[in-house]
């Protein structure tokens, strides 16, 4: 009788007494409660990680060559002039990020020499990367739980790798969030009834996703084709015919891409210069990459001389594609058992399919083809999301000193990657930028500079330049100046070979000088009593 009266006193007490609102909560309930919102949450990764790439962009990533022709096409564009470069139809990319930087150009009113312009559009990376960060949040929770989708969006908005081309005029940021909105839309797809019509509507959405992709960058859409290809051959993730409409949405997508380029270009010049990228892709023909003929450098030795910096990365890299390997065989297994139909079970080997396909791509580019270093930037978003799915049961499962060991290593990775961010942000990188301030003060508009790589040739409006790269060059052509990048020489990029930096430190004056802080400096020197020239 007792706890029947107590239990309708508790009743009786319920409802003279009902739960708080929500306006008379307090600040601190409120706050827990939006932090409790999966988008709530995604809007302050994405704030925290723009913010990560804001922070002296301007100082700290000297300018790349890729980024003065993007920022230069997309000027060009925005002008009206279309997707050209020097006046000749630009088709080495497609076009949609530089409509997309062309569009900040109008919307903002931004002008200047390319130098500035250049500067001013980093901002948009920056928030594309921040906003990749936010959507791996929201995939990565799909999968694993909001806790492991915190987990691996830290990374990523720490990442010092990811932050050197998001914190750059370049096609990584725009391509990577484009690739990674596909991917979620996926996933999405996969919380709606087979047949219905939400559902249709996300697979269209991924399908046009990708498409962006491919009309951003065809390296990254190489990697997210060969995906829906594993999804469409393999069955586990979505049903064929719904990867087959996916494939069918991206590919008319580019190919409505390739009729405006060459109805506006010429299909005789979008032909010549996608062949050409096709022969360098399989690998007959090597211009750039560790296994061009003119390059001095191997992957393992770039690797080494950076792993002080994206040690991490190269970590999260390797373990990563293991963790993807792991994933996808448990998802077989689970299917053999008869239990591998789950949603979450589902985006996770979605997300290990894609980096496999990303994983098959630079491994084939590193061996055969021809590959440059931010290509790996391909796999990073989809390695880090394995690499926390597979740790994140070792953490509330293994025993003591298993559990203690992963915790260690994630939290280290987190500390080491912090630390690289504050030395590289609180360090100048800022050679070509130094140069060009003195160079407007001290050097003549009629003097001749000779350029030996490819930055500052563009970047140069005054001076007399030219591509001299012999003692017979430089005297036929009377050069004050010779430009020389050393780090660049070092590595067999540009048109300077050592014996001829050797020559001009010789014969030469150094007029100007200015360190990089890795291993590299830019160098101006006066040969004008060897070359009979002025200066």
């Amino acid at each position: 009788m007792t706890s029947i009266l107590d239990e309708s006193t508790s009743v009786v007490d319920q409802r003279r007494d009902p739960a708080p609102s929500a306006a008379g909560l307090s600040w601190s309930a409120r706050c827990r409660g939006a932090l409790g919102r999966p988008a709530v949450v995604a809007v302050l990764i994405g704030v925290a990680a723009t913010a990560l790439r804001l922070i002296a962009a301007g100082r700290s990533y000297d300018i790349f060559i890729d980024e003065v022709t993007y920022t230069k096409v997309a000027d060009n564009l925005a002008h009206g002039s279309g997707v050209v470069l020097y006046g000749q139809p630009f088709f080495v990319h497609p076009p949609a990020a530089f409509g997309l930087l062309a569009m900040v150009i109008v919307v903002f009113n931004l002008h200047g020499t390319t130098e500035h312009l250049l500067f001013d559009l980093r901002s948009l990376d920056a928030v594309l990367g921040g906003l990749t960060c936010a959507a791996t949040f929201l995939l990565v929770r799909r999968a694993g739980g909001a806790k492991v989708a915190l987990l691996a969006a830290a990374l990523l908005a720490l990442d010092p790798f990811v932050i050197s081309y998001d914190s750059r005029v370049m096609l990584e940021a725009p391509a990577q969030l484009a690739a990674v909105a596909s991917v979620l839309a996926l996933a999405r797809a996969l919380e709606r009834g087979a047949g219905s019509s939400a559902r249709r509507r996300w697979l269209v959405a991924s399908g046009l996703l990708a498409a962006c992709v491919l009309c951003t960058k065809e390296t990254f859409g190489l990697v997210i084709g060969l995906l829906v290809v594993l999804l469409w051959v393999t069955g586990w993730v979505v049903a064929r015919r719904e990867a087959a409409a996916v494939a069918g949405v991206a590919v008319g997508g580019y190919l409505l891409n390739v009729v405006l380029a060459g109805a506006t270009g010429g299909f005789a010049g979008w032909w010549d210069a996608n062949t050409e990228g096709l022969q360098r892709l399989i690998g007959t023909k090597k211009i750039t990459g560790f296994t061009a003929p003119t390059t001095h450098v191997t992957l393992v030795s770039r690797v080494f001389a950076n792993a002080s910096q994206f040690g991490v990365t190269y970590a999260v890299l390797a373990a990563g594609t293991v963790s993807a390997v792991v994933l996808v065989w448990r998802h077989r297994r689970a299917r053999s058992a008869g239990s591998g139909d789950e949603r979450p079970g589902r985006v996770r080997v979605l997300l290990g399919l894609w980096a496999l396909s990303g994983a098959a791509y630079l491994a084939y580019a590193t061996l055969f083809g021809s590959i440059e270093e931010q290509m790996y930037y391909i796999v990073v978003l989809p390695a880090l999301a394995c690499l926390c799915l597979v740790a994140a049961p070792l953490v509330r499962q293994g025993r003591l000193l298993r559990r203690a060991a992963v915790v260690a290593l994630l939290v280290g990775a987190l500390v080491v990657d912090g630390t690289v961010w504050l030395h590289v942000h609180s360090r100048r990188d800022d050679e070509y930028r130094t140069f060009l301030a003195w160079e407007s003060r001290h050097v003549r508009p009629d003097r001749v500079i000779a350029v030996t790589e490819d930055t500052a040739q563009f970047l140069l409006g005054r001076a007399v330049l030219g591509q001299w790269n012999t003692p017979a060059e430089l005297r036929q052509h009377r050069v004050g100046y010779v430009l020389l990048a050393t780090s660049l020489v070092a590595q067999g990029y540009g048109d300077a070979s050592p014996s001829f930096e050797r020559f001009v430190e010789h014969h030469g004056t150094l007029a100007f000088a200015a360190d990089g802080p890795s291993d590299g400096s830019l160098r101006l020197y006066d040969v004008a009593r060897y070359t009979g020239g002025r200066s």
